[in-house]
């Protein structure tokens, strides 16, 4: 597998908070605030945004690790986005810092674990571990 991975890829990705990312909708607390489980989200898709142009065909990654702080409660209908930087890469192994905010403050920061794959060969183990008694 060749890629075009480098340290220093980076990528932002944004969004405007609404009720379904809620800690309320998502059945993460009772505040009608941006949830943990969404800012997470947002911060894995920063870090998948920031490498996947520079993968072969076929290939993608996957989460496996992240240490998060979130730091702010954001309400709804602000922007929020997440800015993430790939730091460093032992062989399938990539390591990305990652930074949250929304128009008034930082709300988060993280390191972030992914694994690049291989596509089907990742979705055939899958398959066969749904097949299992």
């Amino acid at each position: 597998m060749e890629t075009k991975l480098n340290i220093g890829l980076a990528a932002k990705v944004e969004k405007t908070v609404v009720f379904e990312d809620t800690a309320k909708a998502v059945s993460s607390g009772l505040a009608e605030v941006f949830s943990t489980p969404s800012l997470i989200a947002l911060m894995e898709n920063a870090a998948y945004t920031a490498v996947q142009n520079a993968l072969p065909d076929g290939f993608s990654t996957v989460g496996a690790a992240i240490d998060a702080q979130h730091m702010a409660a954001t309400p709804v209908g602000l922007k929020v986005w997440a800015e993430a930087k790939l730091i460093d890469i032992d062989g399938r192994k990539l390591k990305f810092r990652i930074m949250a905010y929304d128009e008034r403050e930082k709300i988060g920061e993280a390191e972030h674990i992914r694994y690049v794959i291989d596509e089907n060969k990742f979705m055939q183990k899958v398959f066969a571990k749904a097949n299992r008694e």
